[in-house]
């Protein structure tokens, strides 16, 4: 579903990506893993068309992304790491609004609201909600669109366990709907949950990938094939 092969990036005389290679299969859910500053948020920009790359090559869904981003977008969205809604509106009315802009049908629209349990807070003003509900506001929105590809940028930060784990259960079920996840952290235990497979990132380079089963020593993986 993604083929990333020897991407190169800089800012500057930094080398954010310096030669990252990995894929993603279809259908799975897949873990980019890797300390803060080792290229997770650089990739997801480049995936999602919000930034440029110097070399290498990237495939999504059989489309080369330098030359088929629209069609590519259409089929893809990306959960921020920061919230992308209106606070002064209520849950239902940013979802309304939202919904207008990707043209989202009835279906997709009570899909979102009930993968992430927001039925009882449909009428709240999104600045009164928990940390846990906002996130779960941000992915709801996220999937309004009905995508293909779902992209997440360390979705559980700052919120608490309880919601945590109801975040991650409702990533899980994705699966369910054939969406392909690819998902962002610097947790292993959230990794080692979610995850079907992982690319451990580190200087901009994937310095390993492997499929997860109950025997993966994640932690074992990470301390030994990077510098972190």
């Amino acid at each position: 579903m993604i083929q990333v092969h020897d991407v190169h990036k800089s800012y500057g005389d930094v080398k954010a990506l310096d030669g990252l290679s990995f894929h993603v299969q279809k259908g799975s859910i897949f873990g980019l893993l890797g300390a803060n500053g080792a290229g997770k948020s650089t990739i997801l920009s480049i995936l999602n068309g919000l930034s440029t790359y110097e070399n290498g090559y990237i495939e999504i869904a059989n489309l080369d992304l330098k030359t088929h981003q629209r069609d590519i977008r259409k089929i893809s969205s990306l959960v921020p790491q920061n919230l992308a809604f209106y606070e002064r509106l209520s849950v239902r009315e940013n979802l309304d609004f939202f919904s207008k802009v990707q043209k989202t049908n009835k279906e997709q629209y009570q899909k979102a609201i009930e993968v992430n349990n927001l039925e009882n807070f449909l009428d709240k003003r999104a600045a009164f909600l928990s940390g846990g509900q906002k996130r779960r506001l941000n992915i709801a929105i996220g999937l309004l669109n009905n995508p293909k590809i779902i992209y997440f940028d360390e979705p559980t930060v700052g919120v608490d366990p309880k919601s945590r784990s109801e975040i991650l259960e409702s990533i899980k079920s994705y699966k369910d709907f054939g969406i392909t996840v690819l998902y962002t952290s610097h947790q292993l235990d959230e990794v080692s949950m979610l995850c079907d497979e992982v690319a451990i990132i580190d200087f901009g380079k994937c310095a390993i990938q492997t499929k997860i089963t109950p025997k993966t020593n994640l932690k074992k993986y990470f301390w030994e094939q990077t510098n972190v």
